[in-house]
Parts: C-alpha cells; structure tokens; sequence
C-alpha cells in the first residue's frame, strides 16, 4: 500500500555476525570517501511517511491507530510497543519480520528544518562513546547513520550490534527509524530491508496542535483492547 502525498485521496532482534566479517565491512567504508554529498533539493517525504492532512486514509486497507501514529503493518509482522508502565503511553513501536526489524519513535519539531541533522550528529557521537563505529551514507530518506556497536556475548567473546538509522522530518514532526537484524548489515541485500522501507513510508503521524518542545517524544495511545 503506498499513498500519494499532495492528493487527499518479542525482544529486539539483536545482530551476532561474525567479527572477522564486521571488520572487513568496516575496513570497506573506511576506504570509501568520508564526505559524502546530498542533493538539498530532493524532497525525501514525497513518498512518506505522511501527515496526516496530506492524504485520505479511506477505509479499503487495515490500521492500527495509534493516536499520533496511524500504521499499516502487512501479514505476519509482529509489533510490539514499550509502553510507559505509569501513563500507559506508548514511546517506541518495532514491527518484527524474519531475522529483522524496524523500531520507531516520534518526536515533536520546530517549524523550520533541522533536528535531523542534530539527532544524527547525536547518534554518531553517542555510538563513539560506546566505543562503536558509524558511517553516513545514502538511504531511502536521506542521509542514514550505518551503525556498528560491540556488545559482549554470552561466553564473554566479542559480538556486534548492527543498525540503520533513519530521521525524517514532517510539519513540526520528526520519525526516527532504526532498521536491526539481517537487513542492517552493511552486505544485506536490499530486498531485505524494502519490506521495512515501505512500512515506514506507510507512516501517518497525527501531531495535533499542542504546543511541544522541539526533541520531546511524542507518545502514541495503546490501540483498544491491548494488554
């Protein structure tokens, strides 16, 4: 299902690859040329996620409305919400498919262009402080942090924390998507994560008017009938 803007018409997967494979992945980026150029003028959202005044949802396709957050999830991907245990807020929702999944946030946004960049240069700087690596590269919304972060594993050998991380900003809104598991890797074939890309493109978010610090979570309504 995609819409057309402009017309109102279980545990997080974690990522154990080999380290020999990570670290040539990481020798590869690190040859590649550190500055990577983006067309300014490319309107990224053109194809979602949407506002909820850009389109007409209809009622021919099935939802979950989460208040600040409209999702069309597709058979046999499982969602789970955290949930802020004393307001019964939900504050993430990750769609869980095969061996990968996409976790995403909401965030309030000033009027004017330009929490991408900070939460991305936030993202960076917090991967360097847990001794991980990233690499900014193209995604299918614009720049994304390719992310890499050791963990220890069961048996105290090395392991690694493979994500992709995408920022997308709307009418004083702000979506950020983390891609984990299998369709993160840096050599994952990009039919593994297309699923994922158009789930996030499918994302409607209903801000509403209330006034908002730019950077705040913006928490969504648990759907009726959840536990």
């Amino acid at each position: 299902m995609r819409f057309g803007r402009g017309g109102r018409s279980q545990a997080e997967p974690e990522i154990v690859p080999d380290s020999d494979e990570v670290e040539s992945d990481l020798d590869e980026a690190a040859d590649a040329d550190e500055a990577v150029d983006f067309d300014d003028e490319v309107d990224w959202r053109a194809d979602g996620p949407f506002d909820y005044d850009e389109v007409d949802l209809g009622t021919e396709v099935a939802r979950i409305d989460l208040d600040t957050l409209i999702l069309t999830p597709w058979d046999g991907l499982n969602l789970q919400l955290q949930v802020d245990e004393q307001s019964r807020r939900v504050l993430a929702v990750t769609g869980v498919w095969a061996d990968s999944g996409l976790e995403v946030v909401l965030f309030a946004a000033p009027a004017t262009p330009g929490l991408a960049d900070q939460l991305r240069e936030e993202t960076i700087a917090e991967a360097a402080e847990l001794s991980g690596t990233t690499e900014v590269s193209e995604g299918p919304f614009g720049p994304q942090v390719q992310r890499v972060l050791p963990q220890p594993g069961p048996q105290g050998e090395q392991l690694f924390h493979v994500s992709r991380v995408w920022f997308v900003e709307g009418p004083k809104w702000l979506l950020r998507g983390t891609l984990l598991g299998e369709a993160a890797l840096p050599d994952a074939d990009a039919s593994a994560a297309a699923p994922f890309v158009e789930f996030f493109r499918n994302l409607v978010v209903r801000r509403g008017s209330q006034p908002l610090v730019p950077g705040d979570r913006i928490t969504m309504k648990l759907p009726e009938g959840a536990g």
